[in-house]
């Protein structure tokens, strides 16, 4: 079933992660969400340093809350997720943060 969007995942990584297959990622995401590539957005990032808990990645999602993402199925996915990366070799740590469909709004840019 469709959760219908899954607007930004951030991806934070330190300098020993070398390169990232964002464009398989972004697959995998929209398989895993059930979403299409122009509203599922991901965002790399590399950061210097963290505190972490022997991760490669800190994956950082943020979405709409909706009837159909209960708790038992966002944590499923949310393993999902992790699973995704792992089949490219990264060990995530995944954070997902659901908001009020009330308080969204996008703007695309203008074509």
């Amino acid at each position: 079933f469709f959760f219908f969007a899954m607007p930004l995942i951030k991806i934070f990584a330190t300098p020993a992660v070398k390169k990232l297959p964002i464009a398989a990622l972004q697959t995998a995401m929209c398989n895993v969400w059930g979403t299409k590539p122009g509203v599922t957005k991901l965002m790399f990032s590399r950061v210097e340093d963290w505190t972490h808990s022997g991760e490669d990645v800190f994956v950082d999602i943020r979405a709409k809350g909706t009837a159909v993402r209960t708790k038992e199925v966002v944590a499923k996915k949310v393993e999902e997720v992790q699973q995704a990366f792992a089949e490219h070799g990264l060990k995530a740590n995944i954070r997902l943060e659901l908001y009020p469909v009330e308080i969204y709004h996008h703007l695309p840019p203008k074509e």
